[in-house]
C-alpha cells in the first residue's frame, strides 16, 4: 500500500506541473474535431466528399482506413469518422505520449532532477508506473475532449441525424492506441539519459510502427498482431456499430507490458 502511495503522488505531481499542456493538448482536440464537423456544409456537403473520395486510389484508401466493402458510399458518418484518423488528431494524441514518456525519464534524468527523486525511500517503479499513470489517464482526457468537440460542432453545423454514440465505440480504441504507443515510447525512455536522444527515438518509434502496418507483407503476417496500429480501425467501427474489444484487450496488454519492461529495465540502470 505504501508504494501505491508513492505512485499516487508521482501522478499528482507530474500532473500539477503539466496540467497547463495536457490542457493545451486536449483543447486542440476539442478544436479539431469541432472544426471538421463545422466544415462540412462549408465546403458543398457530402456529394464534395464523396467526389474527392472517389479519386483516391487504392492504396490511398488502403493508407486512410476507408473500408468502401462496409458502406455503400462514402456518406457524412464515415466524414467524421475520418477525423480520428486525420493525420492532426494523430500527430497530437502521437506527440502527447511521446512528449511524456520522453519527460518521464530521460527528461528527468537530463534535467538532474531524478537524483532528488530518487533520494527518497521509494522503489524506482513507482516512478515509472506513476508518470505512465500520468500519460495514460492524460491520453483518455484527450480523445474525450475530441468526442466532446465533434459533439458540439455536430450540434452547431449538421442538420442530419448522427449516431454520436458510435463515436464513442472509437474513443476507447484510441485511447489505447496512444497508451500503447506511449508505453512503447516509455521503454525507449528508460534506458536513456538525453531528453533529444530520447524524443528523436520514440518519434521514429511512433513513425516505424505506421509504416510497418501499412506494408502488405508486414500487415498481413503474424508479426502484425504486436503492432499496436494493428487494431485501430475508426471506419470500421463506424459502418458497423461495433468495437473490437479482442483489439482493446490486446492495446491494453500491450501498454501494462511495455510499462512494466520499462520499469524493470529503468530499475536495473546505473544513473551515475
Amino acid at each position: 500500500m505504501r508504494n501505491l502511495a508513492f505512485v499516487g503522488r508521482i501522478w499528482r505531481a507530474t500532473l500539477r506541473r503539466r496540467w497547463v499542456s495536457l490542457a493545451a493538448f486536449a483543447f486542440g482536440m476539442a478544436f479539431f474535431h469541432a472544426q471538421v464537423a463545422l466544415s462540412y456544409p462549408a465546403i458543398g456537403g457530402i456529394e464534395t466528399v464523396q467526389s474527392v473520395v472517389n479519386t483516391f486510389p487504392d492504396g490511398l484508401r488502403t493508407l486512410l482506413r476507408i473500408a468502401p466493402n462496409l458502406q455503400a458510399a462514402f456518406g457524412l458518418q464515415d466524414y467524421l469518422a475520418f477525423s480520428w484518423f486525420h493525420p492532426v488528431f494523430l500527430g497530437l494524441g502521437a506527440a502527447f505520449v511521446v512528449s511524456r514518456a520522453t519527460d518521464a525519464l530521460a527528461g528527468e534524468i537530463d534535467r538532474g532532477s531524478i537524483y532528488l527523486i530518487l533520494s527518497r525511500p521509494l522503489p524506482r517503479w513507482t516512478l515509472v508506473a506513476g508518470k505512465s499513470l500520468e500519460m495514460v489517464l492524460g491520453a483518455a482526457c484527450l480523445v474525450a475532449a475530441g468526442w466532446v468537440g465533434m459533439a458540439l460542432g455536430v450540434a452547431a453545423a449538421v442538420d442530419e441525424p448522427i449516431p454520436l454514440a458510435r463515436y464513442l465505440l472509437i474513443a476507447p480504441m484510441a485511447w489505447g492506441l496512444f497508451s500503447a504507443l506511449g508505453a512503447g515510447a516509455l521503454v525507449i525512455s528508460s534506458v536513456t539519459s538525453r531528453t533529444a536522444l530520447a524524443g528523436g527515438l520514440t518519434s521514429a518509434w511512433t513513425l516505424v510502427a505506421f509504416v510497418l502496418d501499412v506494408i502488405p507483407a508486414v500487415a498481413e503476417s503474424p508479426l502484425a498482431w504486436l503492432n499496436p496500429w494493428h487494431y485501430y480501425f475508426p471506419q470500421e467501427i463506424v459502418a458497423t456499430g461495433q468495437m473490437d474489444w479482442l483489439g482493446l484487450a490486446v492495446l491494453l496488454v500491450w501498454t501494462v507490458a511495455a510499462t512494466a519492461l520499462a520499469a524493470f529495465l529503468f530499475s536495473r540502470r546505473d544513473l551515475a
